[in-house]
């Protein structure tokens, strides 16, 4: 056999594993995070400092919440970052396509399985918690009650502006990428889950709020009640963080103006 022939047969070798590694690899990294996230995330919500009172949700801690997410979203960035850039977040896609480091189809690929491993991880949730429990913390979705929805949307766009840009400036940006990235993200989703839990529930992912509230449907239908705060609010925040990335904070080679 020549040896062109063996470079094709190399190349027609080649070519699936290349496929694997840029397409189906970080796509199941990201579904398969997702799921982890939200499975891990709503659980947080169902008191875990045993303070809850006649079965009121309200008194569940917002610490152990944000630390709960913001630790395990750090352990995640630092487990999947590699692979998929553990981007755990349709907001943070969308904001990673405005930066111009992912391309569409890729970023449409992220989503859809994000959102695929949100419904799979809040199904979960269902399968271990006893159902007064899971009706209890409404299985971890987000519901507006506190605030009106012009309020939320406000709310929403602020934190995840806050989160979008850390993820920008720490993970993407050429010139800033820090290995500190990891926790850099996670203590943003701490901070801003301290801050807006008691406004939204300081979601900043529509796809965390997704598959909660599918879950939850049979059980509360009124989940969907304001659900759009969730969608509207992150992806604008996303749109002001890309703003603020692409014109002022990106390295030379990505700003809209100013280049040199």
């Amino acid at each position: 056999m020549s040896k062109e022939s063996d470079s094709l047969i190399n190349k027609g070798d080649e070519a699936p594993s290349r496929h694997f590694q840029k397409i189906l690899q970080p796509c199941m990294a990201e579904f398969l995070a997702m799921c982890l996230f939200v499975f891990v995330g709503c659980l947080t919500v169902q008191d875990p400092l045993g303070l809850n009172s006649k079965g009121n949700p309200a008194l569940t801690s917002a610490t152990a919440v944000a630390i709960g997410h913001g630790l395990f979203i750090a352990s995640l960035v630092v487990a999947f970052g590699n692979i998929s850039g553990a981007h755990l977040n349709p907001a943070v896609t969308f904001g990673i396509l405005l930066s111009g480091a992912i391309t569409p189809i890729m970023a449409f690929a992220y989503v859809i399985f994000q959102l695929l491993g949100a419904l799979v991880g809040a199904a979960l949730v269902r399968a271990v918690l006893p159902l007064a429990e899971y009706k209890m913390i409404n299985g971890g979705a987000h519901i507006l009650t506190a605030v009106e929805p012009g309020q939320g949307i406000v709310c929403e766009i602020l934190l995840t502006t806050v989160l979008v840009l850390t993820v920008l400036m720490s993970a993407v940006d050429d010139h800033n990428k820090s290995n500190l990235a990891p926790l850099a993200i996670g203590f943003a989703v701490t901070v801003c889950i301290l801050a807006g839990i008691n406004t939204t529930g300081a979601s900043m992912n529509p796809a965390r709020s997704f598959g909660p509230a599918v879950a939850l449907t049979v059980y509360n239908p009124d989940v969907w009640n304001s659900h759009y705060v969730y969608w509207v609010g992150p992806l604008l925040g996303s749109v002001i963080a890309a703003i603020f990335y692409r014109i002022i904070f990106a390295c030379p080679e990505k700003r809209v103006f100013c280049k040199n």
